[in-house]
């Protein structure tokens, strides 16, 4: 009777469970929806078809290749790109997997978003780490569209409300003072949209919104905040200078009528400034909007004589 027989055949049962089970993994690699990475040390070893297809190229232009190919020297955000992974792989390394946000680059040297989990394995005896690398370019797209869509007003392209009411709160610790409250309302627009139609409407206020742009700083936040209301925010402003951007709103719509526009524009003003934090910022806004009020009605009968004269020649065009 030989008895090496059991013992081979223990042997062979163990290394057909270990090819199979070298045939899942390799299974689920090859079929991963994300792209994976084998990394000893800062060169890749092996890839799945997803990465390379991530990557924009074949899968023997990244075998073999340094890790540094793939990533640029600095983050959008500033950071330096190896500083950011070194200390994240000496984490991975003592069994502290990591999952995190980064730009990456392709073969070509275009930069994208991607999600990347970093874990630590063992294989043929040696120390790696596993990347899985997920393209997230059309959620960063997505997300950067409904930021823009909760920060900004779309006919106008001013930031709206929300964001005007975020920055009022910001500017109430004191470190911005003084600051300006400019107010602003379209005059008559309800006469606009029920004459001309809301498109002529929209125009108006698109107007509006490029005369305040060029009569304030960048620093500024110039927002639309109601249906034919605009508010302007001046951080670190004196009363006189907020005093002469309102002069200059005046200046500027006298000019743009004088030029005999499709439709006229007329915009009442009010102002109020904010000299130190024991004010509080919607009281001054309270200030700047019943100052812009106590000139609407002058403004909007100003403007109702205007578009009645010119209302004769504007319905034909448009």
């Amino acid at each position: 009777m030989d008895y090496n027989i059991a013992p081979n055949i223990e042997r062979w049962g163990i290394e057909e469970k270990l090819r199979e089970s070298e045939d899942k993994y390799r299974l689920l690699f090859e079929t991963a929806y994300d792209g994976i990475l084998l990394i000893d040390g800062v060169t890749v070893v092996d890839c799945n078809q997803r990465a390379a297809d991530i990557f924009g190229c074949a899968r023997k232009q990244i075998l073999g290749a340094s890790v540094a190919r793939f990533i640029p020297l600095i983050q959008k955000d500033g950071r330096v790109s190896r500083e950011i992974l070194e200390e994240k792989r000496v984490k991975v390394l003592q069994g502290q997997p990591k999952l995190f946000e980064m730009e990456l680059c392709r073969c070509d040297g275009s930069e994208f978003d991607v999600e990347l989990s970093l874990n630590h394995i063992k294989l043929h005896g040696k120390e790696m780490i596993q990347a899985i690398v997920r393209d997230i370019t059309d959620r960063k797209q997505m997300e950067e569209w409904l930021r823009y869509l909760n920060m900004y007003d779309k006919p106008t392209g001013l930031y709206n409300r929300n964001y005007f009411e975020e920055e009022m709160q910001r500017m109430q610790t004191g470190r911005f003072d003084p600051v300006g409250i400019v107010v602003c309302d379209v005059d008559g627009l309800k006469l606009v949209n029920d004459n001309l139609g809301h498109e002529a409407g929209d125009s108006l206020l698109a107007t509006a919104a490029k005369v305040l742009l060029n009569c304030f700083r960048e620093s500024d936040v110039v927002a639309r905040i109601g249906g034919d209301e605009f508010a302007v925010l001046l951080p670190n402003c004196p009363a006189e200078i907020v005093e002469t951007a309102c002069k200059r709103i005046k200046e500027t719509v006298a000019g743009y009528i004088n030029s005999s526009p499709p439709v006229p524009l007329s915009l009442s003003v009010g102002w109020a400034v904010k000299s130190d934090s024991s004010k509080s910022m919607l009281d001054i806004f309270k200030e700047a909007d019943n100052n812009m009020y106590f000139e609407k009605p002058k403004n909007r009968e100003m403007f109702r004589r205007l578009f009645t004269d010119m209302l004769p020649k504007l319905k034909p065009e448009i």
